[in-house]
């Protein structure tokens, strides 16, 4: 059956081959920004191009997602539309692989998971891979914790056996692993397990967790060394803020804690990587920044995190006060207010 690509843009190269599909669509459950940022950052550092572009006008709610301006100099000087992108990049041994991204769509599903099957399947992807973090109860001074689940157990490694069952609402990359991997895919969920007192902000230790378990799982050669380099100056913020407060200690030697006695049975670790000297954590760093800029348009979004009382006594709020870029701008939007009301209070 020939492939339905109606649900695209002009100028899609279905030619291009790759076995390996990476997957992050912003608009569930991210913490930490572990899975987009490594994303985003897989795509500002390696050699890219587009392609595949998804039609926004027929996916996206642009008041759900709304475009970004730069303004300057008393005028708007560019603008981003949000997009869904298919980008084929290559590793640092010239290997292909695909990564899609963007926000989730908001509308028509089922037509935008068949689309991403059949041109998986026409540039011979073998292997689907989608990435996120996950809130837990969990410190930021041990190894950070990394699960898998997919569609072939065998392709897993050795892991805890899970409890029992649930039922969840799905996010985009999970229909995605579950349709593509009842397709015959090799489809696989890679999360990170983030400190909840630490999820609505930036947390590279878990994006770099989750890009070393992608290295592992996939054999392709990427850049972890940045985000590590980014990962060693937040854990070093994070402490210096514990130390200046009593009860965010006895928190995190609380869940210290409960992590070591769960230990070994509980969790899977990422293997632990060497140090980089002060001169390399200082040459990536300086890197990695420059790449982040991109994501910030202009904007001082750390300036706007609002989600937390800042004059509050309580450890546990003082450890949520992380200097970290929001990612997410979505839950910034003000709420909407009901229409023909006269009687809604103001905020």
């Amino acid at each position: 059956m020939t492939p339905d690509y109606s649900l695209l843009l002009p100028g899609t190269n279905s030619k291009v081959r790759a076995t390996v599909l990476l997957h992050h669509l912003h608009g569930a459950m991210d913490a930490g920004h572990a899975g987009r940022g490594l994303i985003e950052h897989l795509v500002d550092t390696l050699p890219a191009k587009t392609v595949a572009t998804f039609n926004s006008d027929l996916l996206i709610d642009f008041r759900s997602h709304r475009p970004w301006l730069r303004f300057e100099d008393w005028h708007f000087s560019d603008l981003e539309m949000p997009e869904i992108k298919l980008d084929l990049l290559s590793d640092d041994n010239d290997t292909n692989f695909l990564v899609l991204h963007g926000p989730e769509p908001d509308a028509r599903w089922n037509a935008f998971v068949q689309t991403v099957l059949d041109l998986a399947r026409t540039m011979g992807v073998k292997q689907i891979v989608g990435v996120a973090g996950m809130p837990a109860g969990v410190p930021h001074t041990r190894p950070t914790p990394v699960h898998m689940h997919g569609s072939n157990p065998k392709s897993l490694p050795q892991q805890p056996r899970m409890q029992g069952e649930m039922t969840i609402p799905a996010g985009m990359d999970q229909l995605l692993e579950y349709t593509l991997g009842e397709a015959g895919f090799d489809s696989l969920g890679i999360i990170a397990a983030v400190p909840y007192y630490l999820a609505e902000g930036d947390y590279p230790p878990a994006a770099a967790a989750i890009m070393q378990a992608v290295v592992s799982q996939t054999g392709l050669a990427l850049p972890v060394g940045d985000v590590e380099a980014a990962a060693t100056v937040t854990l070093g913020q994070i402490n210096q803020m514990v130390d200046q407060a009593s009860e965010a200690k006895v928190i995190v030697e609380m869940l210290e804690k409960n992590f070591d006695e769960a230990k070994p049975d509980a969790i899977i670790e990422t293997k632990p990587e060497p140090l980089p000297t002060a001169d390399e954590l200082g040459a990536r760093l300086e890197e990695f920044l420059e790449r982040s800029d991109r994501l910030s348009r202009g904007l001082q979004l750390k300036n706007l995190d609002r989600d937390f009382e800042k004059n509050s006594n309580s450890g546990l709020s003082s450890l949520r006060e992380t200097p970290y870029e929001r990612r997410d701008i979505d839950p910034m939007r003000p709420k909407r207010r009901p229409r023909h009301r006269k009687d809604v209070e103001e905020d």
